[in-house]
């Protein structure tokens, strides 16, 4: 029996996923903790893709060598929107087989989807997108336009630009050029969905370098063939085209039509697939909605918050320096068991305060902060506050996508996934509460790397290039 392999570069973690039959019989994960300093401060998000790497094949190494000689096909996902620049002379130096480790150097940092360095006043400087998606900072173009115009001859010690799953497809693959999916293409900006191709025209007229544009294809397209053995998968091993991690999540647990995922996990983000006559219209800044291209011809609609597990860690964070102020010590896990104790009863609604807990903005609403308003004398209890911090995150989701909207698509079940959805009864209470006229159900959580081998394996059912990437 053979079996297929996702991996997922994500941003805090790496996992692999090994499935057969369309069941997972195998998966590992490793937290990479591969932050890097930003050479302009806070405002840039930058990490060490040799470490990315490293973990990777770690990852790689804790899975069962008879396993991975079973390997028939590999599909690679990952974060979306960053991106990493590279040299392509140096693409076959940047594995040593011999010594089954990954040695990069002279590579740029991988500037990923949080980094902050283009700002409202910049974006504007730069040519409208001939794109149904709006251009936001943390785009992959976005940040190449900044790199040409601060740090210029930085930029020409590279001649090629991908994400980090391009990157690395590339080295598995020893391609000089990176080949990206059109998922991952309309992640950057300045890429027409309906025609298929980058803006260059428009963005050669503003001084892009426009030979770091990568080629793009469909997704399910065989790039390459492993060039070496990796460890024990072997040599000549089909590679596809690197994939989103948006998709892939929503790809492994999505299992009929007119279904949901909103998974909260760091961020949040609730989406559904459709099939859509054209493509679709311009999505302006301010709009929560957005349109990525998915599987099968389809669209995946997507309202992606920036605010969701992360706004209950600075929560928790918050407490326990309080606590320290006055000379206690408690543990992160301490508190959250505290929190979700006091909170097993729900509070009465009556003179609640709220909370608009978008600590972190919006990409359409970037100026948005946090805010809090009817503070009563009787409402200040911990358990109040912060069951009023996790109804303002399924509120201001609601707000992007309401469940009256999903209705108006034909969705009948939201599935519930992630990390949050799964620990925290306030957030899943609130979820049945606001999108109750809705089948909620609490679904296995989101994975990216196993819907990478899912989909890896439904494109080796059939290679026709019409075929329908199902999972059954």
């Amino acid at each position: 029996m053979v079996t297929f392999m996702g991996i997922d570069l994500g941003t805090t973690s790496v996992k692999i996923s090994i499935v057969q039959d369309g069941k997972q019989v195998a998966s590992v994960s490793r937290p990479t903790n591969a932050g890097a300093k930003s050479v302009i401060g806070s405002n840039g998000f930058e990490q060490d893709v040799a470490v990315i790497l490293s973990e990777t094949q770690q990852c790689l190494m804790e899975l069962p060598p008879e396993m991975l000689s079973k390997v028939k096909k590999i599909c690679i996902t990952g974060q979306m929107h960053g991106v990493l620049l590279w040299s392509s002379k140096q693409v076959k130096e940047f594995y040593i087989k011999e010594k089954k480790y990954f040695h990069i150097k002279n590579v740029s940092p991988l500037y990923t989807w949080q980094d902050q360095r283009c700002k409202e006043e910049f974006l504007a400087s730069l040519p409208k997108p001939i794109s149904h998606l709006p251009l936001s900072t943390g785009h992959g173009n976005a940040t190449i336009f900044w790199l040409s115009r601060h740090q210029p001859d930085f930029l020409t010690s590279f001649d090629r630009a991908g994400t980090v799953m391009d990157f690395l497809v590339c080295i598995l693959c020893g391609m000089e050029s990176p080949i990206m999916s059109n998922q991952l293409a309309a992640s950057w900006g300045y890429f027409d969905s309906k025609a298929g191709c980058w803006n260059k025209e428009l963005m050669e007229q503003a001084s892009f370098p426009c030979y770091l544009l990568p080629q793009v294809v469909e997704p399910g397209e065989i790039v390459g063939t492993l060039q070496f053995d990796w460890l024990t998968i072997d040599k000549g091993t089909p590679i596809l085209v690197a994939l989103g991690d948006t998709q892939c999540a929503v790809y492994s647990v999505l299992n009929e039509p007119r279904e949901a995922v909103l998974n909260m996990g760091t961020s949040c983000q609730l989406a559904f697939p459709e099939f859509l006559e054209t493509v679709p219209t311009f999505s302006e800044p301010t709009s929560p909605i957005q349109h990525f291209p998915y599987f099968n011809k389809q669209y995946l609609a997507v309202a992606a918050s920036l605010n969701g597990g992360n706004v209950l860690s600075q929560f928790v964070k918050m407490i326990q320096k309080w606590i320290e102020c006055f000379g206690f010590v408690r543990s992160e896990e301490e508190i959250w068991s505290t929190l979700f104790q006091i909170c097993s009863t729900p509070s009465p609604s009556e003179g609640s305060m709220n909370v608009i807990p978008t600590i972190f903005g919006e990409r359409h609403a970037p100026l948005q902060f946090g805010e809090v308003y009817g503070i009563t004398s009787s409402n200040m209890d911990l358990h109040r506050v912060f069951e009023a911090v996790c109804k303002g995150l399924v509120s201001n989701l609601s707000k992007m996508i309401s469940s009256a909207y999903l209705k108006e698509k034909g969705i009948k079940k939201l599935l519930g996934t992630g990390s949050v959805m799964h620990k925290n009864p306030i957030i899943h209470r609130e979820v049945m509460t606001q999108y109750g006229d809705l089948d909620v159900v609490l679904s296995d959580q989101c994975d990216s790397a196993l819907g990478a081998a899912l989909f890896c394996e439904a494109s080796d059912r059939l290679q026709d290039s019409k075929f329908n990437f199902s999972k059954h």
